[in-house]
């Protein structure tokens, strides 16, 4: 098993000397993922950085960022992948940067791409990059309310929801196309594809947390600003409150019951369960069986 470790903005690389150290993420719950994890593999080294942002492209790492987390990663002896979201046209602008500075230094680098545009990018212009499938262009779906509704769903419903358009042929061809041979995934509520391996992919797992929904209207952006002018896809400067705040959900009309499997949370612009212990070990024993070859670990997502 390859392991990975998740830095999503430069002030988070002095996390690098204590991966696991969870001050100001919620009490104790890397601890349990430590626990979890080590229980299944033993003793983890990390080999590899993921660094960059999958969810705001106002969140994108500067060139001083890249620059020092590359010269970090090459320190320690790590492998290094560049996270790149969704973006619009002035985002795709600042990622092509990002790109050839990265193609300068490590010209056979990992990219995770969650933009289309981006992937197209890499093909036209920095081909020696190894573009990987990021979780958001993979359409599982993974909304938890299909496993608290009161009424426990089928075997037979589960198994159509554990499959997406990567498992199929024409997204097969397309990504083939395109030289992407990695795809990355969520502990989704529903679980996951006995047969993972036939998509033909190698295979990535993200933990603790999953993405449910994400978008470019923010709710810690509006924060402070006048009722004109809050949820509203917005352009110029950010204040970045996501690196501070974080919102936990709940339902007071009891339509979704709590699940002792995980916590719902929002952060930025992105909302995401956080697997809880038990839920996580009975994830990583399915993940070993259907052929997951990293695990990708997240401190916080945002």
């Amino acid at each position: 098993m390859e392991w990975a470790l998740s830095i999503p903005r430069g002030q988070a690389l002095a996390c690098i000397d204590e991966p696991w150290d969870a001050k100001g993420t919620g009490p104790g719950f890397l601890a349990d993922v430590r626990e979890v994890c080590e229980g299944r593999f033993g003793s983890i080294k990390f080999t590899r950085m993921y660094f960059g942002q999958e969810f705001c492209e106002k969140a994108l790492p500067s060139q001083k960022e890249l620059d020092e987390a590359l010269a970090l990663a090459e320190q320690l002896g790590m492998n290094f992948t560049l996270v790149t979201p969704y973006v619009t046209e002035t985002g795709l602008e600042a990622v092509k940067v990002l790109l050839q500075q990265l193609m300068q230094v490590q010209p056979r680098a990992e990219v995770v791409v969650n933009d289309w545009g981006v992937l197209q990018t890499i093909a036209d212009d920095c081909p020696t990059l190894t573009p990987v499938l990021g979780r958001l262009l993979n359409k599982l779906l993974r909304d938890p309310r299909i496993m608290t509704q009161r009424k426990e769903p089928e075997e037979e419903a589960l198994v159509r929801f554990r499959t997406c358009s990567l498992a199929g042929t024409p997204m097969q061809v397309l990504l083939d196309q395109y030289k992407v041979r990695r795809i990355e995934l969520d502990l989704s509520p529903q679980g996951l594809d006995n047969h993972l391996t036939d998509w033909g992919y190698r295979l990535s797992l993200y933990l603790p947390y999953a993405v449910i929904m994400t978008g470019r209207i923010c709710l810690l952006h509006s924060w402070g600003l006048e009722e004109h002018q809050k949820f509203k896809p917005f352009s110029g400067g950010c204040d970045r409150k996501c690196r501070f705040y974080w919102l936990k959900m709940s339902d007071p009309s009891h339509q979704v019951r709590k699940s002792k499997d995980w916590v719902i949370l929002q952060k930025g612009n992105t909302i995401f369960y956080r697997e809880q212990k038990e839920f996580l070990k009975e994830g990583l024993d399915k993940a070993t069986r259907v052929g997951i070859s990293r695990l990708v670990i997240q401190r916080e997502p945002i």
